[in-house]
């Protein structure tokens, strides 16, 4: 954002001018809940006042007295200094009222944004008596904008309202609930099982006691729905008789394929699988994620008019000028990454029987190909993501009586779920740490075992983390029949070099510009082809502003941002969570655990290992919240 000519943030004071850089969007001021910050002298700083006043009121629950009634004192008194009615004794009232809103409110809303009256009446009240004391106050409407935010909230790719559903949760409103997450997000049960929660490592409540289970109450909500035989709601905007084509049936995919069609768009996906879902499909296994819901979830998007072509793969079967020659009118690709990653090893060339990628183990196991799958008593996956771990929980699964996990870092290094990890050791897996593979070992083309290296942690490398580094004579065999490489995925590169007017990357992913648009006219990518193997919550993040951006193109032929991108990368700036804040708040009321299945029982079948809420239980849990929401709001020049 620059570098500020007054502020005021956390409890530092800076005043002095300094060279201003700005972001798309110049930002003369910003007002939020550590204070404020201007980097433009010219700013109305009594203008900035009322608009903050507006937000806190239009935001405020109403819950609690303190701050429904409070805040909407100073926005009076705020609408009478802006009338020219008033002077600094009002100025007096304002802080002192903040004061008490603050201390007495139940929400964060009420204690952290009254404050930033308080900072600045008491460290640039001359600057605001200037203002007020301004009769020639110019125009300033449409300058201003505003965002309810909160560390939970920033720190998911998709940015739900977190409070705000759990919220509903708490008072008993499952289906109001629900209706909150889809507002972003269509696949709300299977991200209620799968995700990766980045929203809970943000969450205030870790640093008292322990995080919310943000994703679990979200789960409830989906099986609540279910379980009572609801399906959502099908309004659509209505038919603008032009179709668009969005090519791969993921979360990417899928996500834009519903935001498409609810804009009155004719929606047609096609999808290379015989199943919707891509990798939530192929690559997650039924344990984990029961099919049934993938499915149900993908068939509300198919009510709202989306048709999807099944066995129909770009390239195989059309190409992105037949597209354009059926009259679809823009493009998504949601391709993934459905390739693995080589391990680079002797033998892995060598088409033995028993080793085969993680990629194609979990789909065939998924698809139901159990006869493409290597047989045998002992196996051995390489990796230590949460493609590996699936590999090494199915493995016992469909058959296999021993499972190990080789890789080569420590335990605390591995990027796969703690959660996940700690499920599979229950379920017998044994982990082999700073051990890398070195040779597949065969005997009359077949695998026997994996020749493997004893590693140490050295000095650290770009990712930050501790480098392994081999241990001269340490080799050794583990016996395996089958070895799984589950080091990493990539994008089909045999289809993605081999498209007209689409460029790749040196990381062989398509590149897009700001607004997910290739180097192609009117055709956009997103999630996996774009970034490399990412979480699912992030694809269908880029499948939601992919649709947005699709339907600003085909109604007005612009690409723009949308103020919700600006803001939020503004507010990204902010960091709205910090890790080190003293909550000054008693904790000890722990998040209420998760009942999983016996791991004995579950490892023989693909029966959903973990178990949802009761109701009374997510009530619980979701009173737990902190309701941390932030208000912000932005000046532009």
């Amino acid at each position: 954002m620059g570098e500020a000519v007054y502020c005021y943030w956390n409890n530092k004071r800076v005043e002095g001018e300094g060279q201003l850089s700005y972001s798309d969007r110049e930002v003369a001021a910003v007002a939020g809940w550590g204070g404020i910050k201007v980097f433009d002298p010219e700013i109305d700083l009594l203008e900035l006042c009322h608009e903050y006043a507006k937000a806190i009121q239009r935001y405020s629950c109403g819950q609690c007295m303190p701050c429904r009634a409070g805040t909407s004192v100073i926005l009076e008194l705020f609408d009478k200094l802006m009338a020219g009615e008033g002077g600094p004794d009002t100025l007096d009232t304002i802080k002192n009222l903040s004061e008490t809103i603050s201390k007495t409110s139940m929400c964060q809303i009420g204690q952290s944004s009254p404050p930033v009256f308080i900072h600045i009446i008491e460290h640039f009240r001359e600057r605001l008596i200037k203002s007020i004391q301004d009769k020639k106050r110019k125009d300033n409407s449409g300058k201003f904008s505003s965002i309810l935010t909160a560390p939970c909230m920033q720190a998911c790719p998709i940015h739900l309202n977190i409070p705000k559903y759990v919220e509903e949760i708490k008072y008993g409103r499952f289906e109001k609930s629900l209706e909150v997450i889809r507002e972003r997000l269509p696949l709300p049960g299977v991200l209620g099982r799968v995700c990766v929660r980045p929203c809970e490592f943000n969450c205030r409540r870790g640093l008292i006691d322990e995080p919310v289970q943000i994703k679990h109450l979200k789960r409830f909500v989906a099986d609540f729905e279910v379980e009572r035989g609801k399906r959502q709601d099908t309004a659509c905007a209505p038919a603008k008789g032009i179709k668009v084509a969005v090519i791969g049936a993921g979360p990417a995919g899928l996500t834009c394929a519903k935001f498409l069609a609810q804009a009155g768009y004719e929606t047609t996906i096609f999808e290379m699988l015989p199943e919707s879902g891509g990798m939530a499909a192929v690559g997650i296994p039924d344990y984990r994620l029961p099919r049934e819901i993938l499915r149900r979830e993908v068939e509300d998007i198919q009510r709202l008019g989306v048709r999807i072509v099944y066995n129909t793969s770009l390239g195989a079967h059309f190409t992105l000028d037949d597209l354009e020659g059926q009259g679809f009118k823009a493009v998504f690709m949601g391709l993934g990454c459905h390739c693995h990653k080589s391990m680079g090893i002797e033998g892995e060339d060598k088409g033995y029987y028993g080793f085969v990628p993680g990629v194609y183990f979990l789909r065939n196991v998924n698809l139901g190909l159990l006869d493409e799958i290597p047989k045998g008593r002992k196996i051995a996956v390489v990796g230590g993501g949460n493609v590996a771990i699936d590999c090494v929980r199915t493995a016992s699964r469909v058959g296999f009586d021993e499972a190990h996990l080789v890789y080569r870092r420590s335990r605390k290094e591995m990027p796969a779920d703690a959660v996940e990890i700690n499920d599979a050791e229950a379920e017998g897996v044994q982990y082999h740490f700073l051990t890398a593979p070195k040779r597949i070992v065969a005997e009359n083309n077949k695998v026997v075992g994996l020749e493997c290296l004893r590693m140490e942690l050295g000095e650290p490398d770009a990712s930050g983390r501790r480098r392994p580094v081999e241990v001269p004579g340490s080799e050794f065999i583990i016996a395996a029949d089958v070895v799984v490489a589950a080091i990493g995925q990539e994008g089909d590169s045999g289809c993605f070099c081999n498209l007209p007017g689409v460029e790749i990357n040196k990381r062989g992913t398509f590149i897009v510009n700001e607004h997910f648009m290739t180097t192609r006219a009117g055709v956009f990518s997103g999630g996996d082809c774009v970034t490399g193997p990412d979480v699912l919550i992030r694809a269908c993040a880029h499948g939601r502003l992919s649709a947005m951006k699709i339907d600003k193109y085909l109604t007005s032929g612009k690409l723009e941002s949308f103020e919700e991108e600006n803001i939020e990368g503004f507010v990204k700036e902010l960091n709205v969570y910090d890790p080190a804040e003293d909550l000054q708040i008693p904790g000890g009321v722990k998040r209420l655990p998760i009942k999983h299945e016996p791991p004995l029982e579950r490892k023989k079948d693909f029966r959903e290992a973990e178990k949802g809420y009761t109701a009374q239980e997510a009530i619980s849990e979701a009173s737990r919240c902190l309701r941390c929401y932030r208000v912000v709001t932005y000046a532009y020049k």
